[in-house]
């Protein structure tokens, strides 16, 4: 059967971005972003978001569509998502989902039934400030004990997942991953490097982030009454800077935690989809060049080349 739907996915810093904009140039396509920090306008530097030029390069979806104070749930994402698989299939066009925010994707390619409980927002405060007091490996540790079915599937350094599933939990509700038949099939493209390799470029990129003044970014956004609560700064390296820049944590501290945490991102990636998964097509974009990993993405067959 001829593929109608491409997915790129893989750790944070192996090239996914410029994978789909070098396969929009042989295929008929739009970009459908997973990738939650990318929803956010204004959130540019720290977010490695696809500069103006390549946005406008091919149709994208689902960046810069948030304000940072909105929230956004992933039966939204799950709702909006597939609508835009429908309307650009339409069009006679491939949708490329390409991201790293691995509960979207695997949310997304196997049609979760997500929880639509509306959240009680008196309750995520009376949890924020426990967080605050006692930190996020305390509420996780606390969520694990009274309600371990909701600490499987979730990052335990995610205040915001770590809170959802607690709230989750307290009303009786599973993080549910339950699935219901998809009626799109996913061709499913993985990029990965050596982790050694992979956590060189992660350090190269951060420290490009803020010569290209990420503190600047995050002091902008604070003197728009931004605050570290906010679900866009749970994106890693916001809430970090943030507590540079207003709670007097060392700057050289902060980008060692932001490493840290970049790190637990990219384990995290590969739990959500495995290298020995043979639904995924596997590259190593440290010894492929892009090139050669569109070509062998070409022999597939796949719908509306140009």
């Amino acid at each position: 059967m001829p593929i109608r739907n491409l997915v790129i996915l893989g750790p944070t810093a192996t090239g996914k971005t410029s994978l789909s904009l070098k396969l929009s140039n042989f295929i008929k396509a739009e970009i459908i972003n997973s990738d939650a920090s990318l929803f956010y306008k204004e959130l540019t530097i720290g977010t490695g978001k696809p500069s103006l030029d390549e946005l406008n390069e091919v149709s994208h979806h689902l960046v810069n569509f948030l304000d940072p104070k909105q929230r956004y749930s992933l039966s939204e994402f799950i709702g909006e998502a597939n609508k835009l698989i429908e309307i650009i299939k339409g069009k006679k066009k491939i949708p490329i989902i390409v991201g790293g925010s691995g509960q979207y994707l695997k949310a997304l390619i196997e049609n979760w039934d997500v929880s639509k409980i509306k959240p009680d927002y008196k309750l995520r405060t009376k949890l924020n400030n426990e967080v605050k007091e006692y930190g996020v490996d305390y509420l996780f540790n606390k969520l694990n004990k009274e309600f371990p079915e909701n600490s499987k599937y979730i990052d335990a350094k995610n205040p915001r997942r770590v809170i959802r599933a607690f709230e989750l939990g307290l009303m009786g509700k599973n993080v549910s991953r339950k699935k219901t038949p998809s009626k799109h099939k996913f061709f499913k493209v993985g990029l990965t490097m050596p982790r050694e390799i992979l956590y060189e470029r992660i350090d190269a990129r951060i420290k490009i982030m803020f010569e290209n003044n990420w503190v600047g970014e995050v002091e902008g956004l604070i003197k728009k009454g931004l605050t570290k609560n906010l679900n866009s700064f749970s994106s890693i390296g916001y809430n970090e800077i943030y507590d540079h820049l207003v709670n007097d944590l060392d700057l050289e501290e902060a980008i060692n935690l932001i490493k840290k945490r970049t790190r637990n991102l990219v384990r995290h990636q590969y739990n959500w989809f495995k290298l020995n998964d043979p639904d995924i097509k596997w590259f190593d974009s440290s010894k492929n060049d892009i090139d050669h990993i569109v070509n062998e993405i070409l022999e597939e067959k796949i719908e509306y080349k140009i």
